[in-house]
């Protein structure tokens, strides 16, 4: 399996996960009309706002998407980086957004 497919299929599984639980979420695709390094995954959980950048495990993230996802904390956001469903659901935890 190629890191993309890899990526691709954490992806799917995050998404999956957040269709599941009735969360909103769309999952954001490049554009030279978009932002660079927003996180690949944007969600409205429990009235919060949360961005998702995905990575395959030992995957590296770049210091624009860094960048955005400070960005998105200091505005009051939650913003993180996941290399598994488990992940997404250990931050949500963590943060008081789901129980």
């Amino acid at each position: 399996m190629s890191k993309k497919t890899i990526e691709k299929h954490i992806e799917n599984q995050i998404k999956r996960w957040l269709e599941q639980h009735g969360i909103w979420f769309m999952k954001v695709h490049g554009s030279m009309y978009q932002k660079a390094g927003v996180p690949d995954i944007l969600a409205c959980v429990n009235g919060a706002f949360v961005g998702i950048e995905v990575k395959r495990p030992g995957g590296i993230v770049a210091p624009l998407q860094n960048w955005n996802i400070d960005e998105i904390q200091q505005s009051g956001g939650h913003a993180f980086v996941a290399y598994s469903v488990e992940d997404v659901e250990r931050e949500l935890r963590d943060r008081l957004l789901i129980q």
